[in-house]
């Protein structure tokens, strides 16, 4: 059939359906949003885990497994909910997503238990190389980019978490008998947490609820092996102790775990290590605020620093902005 000069030609195809993919810098921001809330509740644990375990106590494994049991029933439960069951099934594992799981739980129990041998602020830095080789390794194994603000951020926040730390203070205190194996203990935390970090910039297909489950379920079987092997007395739980257990499971287990692989999904390495660091400013404050700890001047231009770090991915994500 002929068409008259000048009339408008329609062209009918026929759409197929795409996954709803929420635009990049939107993604950036919930991604930001997801790593500030995790990190602001594992910054938490500390007040927990004090309150969750009896004195003299050993329970670290015990509690990171009950945190990341707790952790795989909540996301079960959320998925059955919202009818997305049908996606643990869709998803092929891999080693990656496997490894994630089993990194991160390695990770938290080991910390737990250092914090128990040395001192809280040295376990905390060791912790926290994880990030620092998580960006080192996106850079040599996935190719990522780091530049010179991603550089400037990880270097401030890790500058702003050793003065918040205190180990820029002289005056240390004598190493206890517990010093090197508390030491292994927090070293091992950040390669396992650093790995974690890596196995989370793989697979980045699989929905982020579906791999928080995957996530906390392999964390509970890598620390329940744990469990078997180191059998931690709980005998001496009073109904206290369990009741802050619970609160410990929930509040750093199935939210801030879960919202961590989230931000994993959405976040360069790099920016994910920056605001990562914003733990260490929630426990110290949570520390004066809870237990009456001191903050040294030193440590509070450490938390300012690093709080400084944490605005550098979210001016990058301004800026990227239409």
């Amino acid at each position: 059939m002929a068409l008259s000069v000048g009339a408008p030609t329609r062209v009918h195809t026929v759409s197929t359906p795409t996954p709803h993919r929420p635009p990049r810098v939107s993604r950036r921001r919930l991604g930001i949003a997801a790593i500030v809330v995790s990190a602001t509740a594992m910054g938490l644990a500390g007040l927990f885990g004090r309150h969750a375990t009896p004195p003299g106590a050993v329970l670290g494994e015990a509690l990171t497994f009950g945190r990341m049991l707790v952790g795989a029933v909540g996301m079960l439960a959320l998925l059955l909910l919202s009818g997305r069951l049908g996606g643990l099934r869709r998803v092929r594992l891999s080693p990656s997503v496997i490894l994630g799981g089993v990194f991160l739980g390695l990770s938290l129990a080991t910390y737990l238990s250092a914090t128990v041998l040395t001192d809280l602020s040295r376990a905390v830095v060791l912790h926290y190389l994880g990030p620092v080789i998580a960006t080192v390794l996106a850079r040599t194994v996935l190719g990522e980019t780091v530049t010179r603000r991603d550089a400037l951020s990880i270097g401030l926040a890790f500058a702003g978490m050793l003065l918040a730390a205190g180990l820029v203070d002289a005056d240390r205190v004598a190493p206890s008998d517990g010093q090197v194996p508390g030491t292994a203990l927090g070293v091992a935390s950040g390669v396992f947490y650093g790995a974690a970090l890596l196995c989370y910039r793989y697979r980045t297909d699989v929905p982020a609820d579906v791999r928080s489950f995957w996530t906390f379920t392999f964390g509970a079987v890598a620390t329940a092996a744990m469990v078997s092997v180191t059998r931690p007395d709980l005998s001496s739980m009073t109904p206290a102790n369990w009741m802050w257990s619970a609160g410990f499971f929930v509040v750093c287990g199935l939210l801030a775990l879960g919202l961590l692989v989230v931000a994993g999904s959405y976040l360069r390495a790099a920016e994910l290590s920056a605001v990562s660091y914003l733990e260490v400013v929630v426990a110290m404050l949570v520390g004066a605020a809870a237990f009456g700890e001191s903050i040294s001047p030193l440590a509070g231009v450490g938390a300012g620093l690093i709080v400084g770090a944490m605005l550098l991915p979210w001016l990058r994500c301004r800026s990227t902005a239409p």
